[in-house]
Order: C-alpha cells, then structure tokens, then sequence
C-alpha cells in the first residue's frame, strides 16, 4: 500500500495539489534542505551540486519507476522554483542546470500544474532561457533518446502554450517567414504569388539577411534559428522515424528468415505447407 500511495496519488486534482510519496529518499531529502536555504540568494548557489542531481536523478540513462519517483520527490522539494530559477543565469549556467529546467518543466505539467507559473515574473530571465533551451542538443555531441524526448516534450508544450504571451513571443520567432529562406527560389516565389501580401515582408527579410551575412561573424544566432531551426527538427524527425523503420523491418526479415530455415530444416511435412499457411510466416521475402 505504501508504494500506490506515493506513486499514484501525485496525479494531481484540479487544484494541483499533490500527496508526498510514502516512501522517502534519504538522499533527495538531505538535498532540499541546500534549496530551503538557497532560495532567499544568500550565495549559497552550487552550480556543481545542479550537475550532480542531474547526473543522479534526472540523467537521460535513467528510466523507469525509479526515476519517475525522484523526478517527483525533487519536484516536491520546489526543486524548480527555489534552486534552479532562483540562480539560472542565461550566460554561465551548464547545460544540465537548463536541461534540469527543462525536466522540472515537463514534470510539472506532467502533473497538471502550470509550470509557466513559475517562470512569469522573470520576462528577461525567461528569454535567456529559452534560447538555451533551443540550442541543448547543439551544446552535446549526443543526447540520449530520453532527454532528446524531453526536450521534444518541452517543446511541444511551448508550441501549445501559445496563450501565454511570453512563451507565444519567442516560440512564434521560430515559425515566421524567415523559414522561406530554407526554400528554393521557385517554391518561394510559388507561395509568394499565392499570398502577395506577403512580398513587400519578404524582401525585407531577405534584405536584412544579406546585411546579417556580410557581417563578420555571420547572421547572429537567433536569426539563424529563425530560417531553420524547425525546418531542421522536421527533417530530423523525419530521418529518426525512417531509420526506426528501418530498424523495425530488419529486426522482422530477420525473425522471418529464421522462421523459414526452422521450416525447411522440418522438410515442410506437417501442416505447415498446406493451404499456404506456411507462406504466411516471414513479412518479406519467405
């Protein structure tokens, strides 16, 4: 009974208010007491202990009911919202203090709480934020399928956030008529005769573009992300679903081929090879 009482009672009524799991972490609870304290600025902030817990508890080679009951018991301790937000700075924080934003975010919502709520005072703070968060799986060599869906889910909880207006502010940046750069010449000027409202808007975008490429460091970040960053996540997405295709129908011919050489090895007496039933085993190729 203990274990429901932590794990299933944390659904989250209307209301957002959750049970404490039953069965306590010795180790989270020894840490929230660092955020009890942190949480008033009084400089106590270790960037290196963020580090840690992420590696501990929140790392993306964890999975499972083990993991799912720390994320919950560090979302508790006001994890978030007394330790991470309180000392995120945009210029130096690491990359396992935004991802661990990121996490607490997902978990948060994941409970039926609001978790822009948390965020809404600091407008400033928030954009640096979400820059950071953009560029995560640019800052690591490989992500590791759980944090790339996490980060995933963070993102489409922003794009279905669009009610909120600083989330809307930045998230709309991505989806505007800068993406038309990643077009051909022909497919821009096709949908510019189908909407021609919109040519005086794009010759300015493409001017500003080539001042911004004539600079010596190039087109600043944010109007890089502006022409491609969703372009290339659905490209990605594209590739990932085709390549696990791919893995899927491997993994099938190569049950399926096994199961004809077990057939031929039988010299096909039985009922097997009646009535084509033996044909029907292997997806391909039998």
């Amino acid at each position: 009974g203990g274990g429901e009482g932590g794990e299933g009672g944390d659904g989250g009524d209307g209301g957002g208010k959750r049970s404490k799991p039953s069965k306590p972490s010795s180790r989270v609870d020894e840490l929230a007491e660092r955020w009890a304290v942190g949480s008033d600025g009084d400089g106590t902030f270790d960037e290196a202990l963020v580090v840690d817990v992420y590696g501990r508890f929140l790392a993306g080679g964890r999975s499972g009911r083990g993991r799912s009951a720390d994320l919950s018991r560090l979302e508790l301790s006001g994890y978030l919202e007394r330790y991470l937000w309180p000392h995120f700075d945009g210029e130096s924080a690491s990359w396992e203090h935004v991802m661990s934003i990121v996490v607490m975010l997902n978990a948060k919502f994941g409970e039926g709480v609001d978790g822009w709520a948390v965020l809404r005072a600091e407008r400033a703070r928030f954009d640096a934020f979400f820059g950071r968060a953009l560029g995560l799986p640019s800052e690591r060599a490989e992500m590791p399928w759980l944090e790339r869906a996490e980060w995933v889910r963070f993102l489409v909880r922003a794009f279905g956030s669009l009610e909120e207006e600083m989330v809307r502010v930045q998230a709309l940046k991505l989806a505007s008529l800068p993406m038309w750069l990643t077009l051909s010449e022909r497919d821009a000027a096709s949908r510019l005769k189908a909407q021609p409202a919109l040519s005086r808007p794009w010759k300015f975008v493409k001017k500003r573009r080539t001042k911004e490429a004539a600079l010596p460091s190039g087109p600043p970040l944010s109007s890089q992300r502006e022409e491609s960053f969703l372009p290339s996540l659905l490209r990605q997405t594209v590739e990932a679903l085709a390549l696990a295709d791919e893995r899927a129908r491997g993994a099938a011919t190569e049950d399926g081929v096994g199961g004809v050489d077990d057939e031929a090895e039988g010299g096909g007496g039985g009922g097997g090879g009646r009535g084509g039933g033996g044909r029907r085993g292997p997806p391909r190729g039998g």
